[in-house]
């Protein structure tokens, strides 16, 4: 190692013994790994950038510091930037090993940083930081990572999934697998839009995101990316999403797009498989797969069609016969998040009744979200049946939102049989006891 008494390097063009008087434009590259000494410890990092008179370091944790440039010394540069405009990154391709993987963005806080000038987390068009995730294996991959969206998720609409199916289609004719960056707010829905495109893959697409943007301390980005690579090197020929598993880091989870819900607004383990186990895990970077996973097909078949003739209708006290009829006025299906296990006022009854007879579709989901649907138990349930409501056993509201426009755009005149069929896993075989409540 180089003593730190005879370093001549500088860092960004200064001696890094004066640490002073810095331009912008003199720092090391974006995504630079650098050996520094900081107050007489000698550490490993990577460069991200100048705030004021603090320098911003990644530490090989995936934690950043801050330290006083007066602070810090420059050591060696022991790998210079592959992303030479980190605004602009539109493709890059990272790692020359035989493992092709198409890595899509479409934004989200993954994709986001803090704006220091506001306080609020905007997405950017750089994701140049996924470079510090993967170094261990890129020499096991190659890599292309493209910029396909930059927006949060809950601007995500059908229209967005559509355009992310084709180019993740597309990938797969090329690539082995596909790794699709997201906001998690509304990850779920495009994981199930995705996983009903897609009849059959010859590859494993895998969403991920994270609960803290990649310029914070506490930032799940790094780990869920690294993860989701990991998966994609595995023979899964699923649509699944790849998040931590704990509030820590060290072990992470793959769940069936189908039957996973963000549970929690902020916490790093937000999404649990609902009633489904997990199709795989990584703990310690071991990938660990359930006999749950489905292999790859031979060959990819994939559908964009989609009927945005659908909707989820939330039943609670005020309800009301108008109130229905006003909310299905322009669907074809709706979906309907009913309490316990399926119920809704009886005085909403004759309106279904007379709605479907008018050649409209309801399915019954449950608010529970854990827990089967059963209309067979209480009298109102049987009474829901007779009007003609379709009971989805224990699907998730979400899941049954995307699969009705799936079923409405390839089976309309079958919707309840479609509908009902396990097609992608979303109708789980058994109700697991003593699940994440």
């Amino acid at each position: 190692m180089i003593s730190a008494s005879a370093v001549h390097y500088t860092l960004g063009g200064v001696p890094a013994d004066q640490g002073v008087g810095m331009t912008e434009k003199e720092f090391a590259e974006f995504g630079s790994r650098l050996r520094i000494e900081h107050e007489g410890q000698v550490l490993e990092v990577t460069f991200i950038k100048r705030d004021g008179d603090e320098l911003v370091f990644k530490l090989p944790s995936g934690y950043n510091v801050r330290f006083p440039i007066k602070k810090v010394k420059l050591i060696e540069t022991l790998e210079e930037s592959r992303v030479k405009n980190k605004h602009a990154m539109d493709v890059a391709t990272i790692g020359s090993g035989s493992r092709k993987i198409s890595l899509l963005s479409t934004g989200g806080t993954i994709s986001s940083k803090v704006d220091y000038a506001t306080g609020a987390v905007k997405p950017t068009e750089d994701i140049s930081f996924i470079l510090d995730s993967i170094r261990d294996i890129k020499e096991k991959i190659t890599l292309k990572a493209r910029i396909i969206d930059s927006i949060l998720s809950e601007n995500m609409q059908p229209d967005n999934w559509i355009r992310a199916g084709r180019l993740v289609s597309k990938a797969l004719e090329e690539e082995d697998a596909v790794i699709l960056l997201h906001g998690t707010d509304t990850m779920s829905y495009t994981a199930s839009a995705l996983a009903f495109m897609f009849e059959r893959q010859k590859g494993p697409i895998i969403l991920t995101g994270s609960q803290r943007s990649s310029d914070r301390p506490s930032s799940d980005a790094f780990e869920n990316i690294e993860a989701s690579v990991r998966f994609s090197m595995e023979k899964i020929g699923e649509v699944g999403i790849c998040m931590h598993a704990s509030i820590s880091d060290g072990r992470s989870t793959l769940i069936r797009g189908v039957r996973a819900r963000k549970m929690h607004t902020t916490r790093r383990d937000a999404f649990k498989a609902i009633e489904s186990g997990e199709l795989g895990s990584i703990i310690d970077r071991k990938v660990l797969l359930s006999r749950e996973a489905r292999k790859p097909d031979a060959e990819t078949i994939y559908s964009d069609k989609l009927d945005q003739g659908a909707g989820i209708y939330y039943f609670n006290p005020l309800s009301n016969d108008e109130d229905l009829e006003s909310f299905s006025k322009r669907k074809k299906a709706v979906v309907i998040m009913a309490t316990g296990l399926g119920h809704v006022a009886d005085r909403l009854l004759p309106k279904i009744r007379e709605l479907t007879g008018d050649g409209k579709h309801f399915v019954i989901t449950s608010q529970c979200l854990y827990g089967r649907v059963d209309l067979e138990v209480y009298a109102s349930g049987r009474k829901l049946l007779a009007a003609g409501a379709v009971p989805l056993e224990n699907m998730l509201p979400e899941t049954a939102l995307v699969k009705s426009m799936y079923v409405l755009a390839h089976h309309p005149d079958e919707f309840e049989k479609w509908m009902t069929k396990n097609l992608r896993g979303e109708i789980s075989e058994r109700s697991l006891l003593g699940g994440e409540l």
